[in-house]
């Protein structure tokens, strides 16, 4: 049975899935592998049937299909999907991501990656943003991996859907950073937006542990290689990220680089959350 098949299987969970918490949405079982079933439903389909689709994200779904769709997933169902409707795929893949209580990034994490991302130097800045994305509840972790994994996917057939990194960074920006409103709205939401094409275009760097193509040196034992990475589905990659608790282990490596460099800044250390139970695969 395929992906999409076995996540079509009913499964026993409490209703609504959109604008839930990812710990929530964790607690009632509504998460494998660190992951929302809903998503995984939604991305490998999209991945396997729209990746040549001219703007997508960009062209607006079927309003009332993406709300019958909607519907099923908070009904505890998973929809079937026809490949005629990628746009509307698309549209609730945005919804989902947009209705995320606080956001995929929290604020506080959007605080201090807006500040390096402003004060560091060019050779520091990775370094900077890898502490930060690394310090991220494990679920939010878990996600962002998977998302901007899928949408480097996305920018890699940018010649047929027209959808490069820029092009990306100016959709998924405003879902990924949920910024406030206020008179600094738009001067914020464009230096997220910036900030989400960095972090697409720089994921060797940013997630060396985690994003399959990320150089041989950081890679941990029994890790996929550049080559043996080429082109493989998320089906596959999504078994490479770890299990919730496994998450703190990882992030120990970078503890001692993050404080010398936010001690440089006087900001504050992010508490790090303490690591969950690990999951069931």
């Amino acid at each position: 049975m395929g992906v999409i098949g076995v996540l079509s299987v009913c499964v026993e969970t409490q209703k609504a899935v959109f604008g839930v918490p990812l710990m929530g949405l964790r607690k009632s079982g509504q998460m494998r592998q660190g992951l929302p079933l809903a998503l995984m439903h939604i991305v490998e389909f999209v991945e396997k049937h729209g990746l040549s689709e001219s703007g997508l994200f960009r062209v607006s779904g079927k309003v009332k299909l993406c709300q019958e769709l909607r519907k099923g997933f908070d009904q505890g169902s998973f929809p079937e999907f026809d490949s005629g409707d990628i746009p509307t795929l698309a549209s609730l893949l945005k919804l989902f991501l947009r209705e995320l209580p606080g956001g995929l990034i929290p604020e506080s994490h959007r605080t201090q990656l807006l500040k390096v991302f402003n004060d560091s130097k060019e050779e520091e800045l990775n370094q900077a943003v890898r502490m930060i994305l690394n310090s991220l509840p494990e679920e939010h972790f878990n996600v962002l991996c998977y998302l901007l994994y899928f949408l480097s996917r996305v920018a890699a057939e940018s010649h047929l859907n027209l959808m490069t990194s820029k092009n990306l960074s100016i959709v998924f920006g405003p879902t990924i950073f949920h910024v406030p409103l206020g008179p600094s709205m738009i001067e914020e939401q464009g230096l997220c937006n910036a900030l989400t094409e960095h972090l697409l275009n720089n994921l060797e760097h940013l997630l060396p542990n985690m994003y399959p193509h990320a150089s041989t040196g950081n890679t941990a034992a029994g890790d996929w290689t550049d080559e043996e990475c080429t082109q493989l589905p998320l089906t596959e990659i999504r078994s490479k990220l770890p299990k919730i608790g496994r998450l703190g282990r990882l992030r120990k490596r970078l503890s001692s680089f993050g404080r010398k460099f936010f001690s440089c800044f006087g900001s504050n250390k992010i508490e790090s959350e303490e690591a969950y139970a690990e999951m069931e695969t």
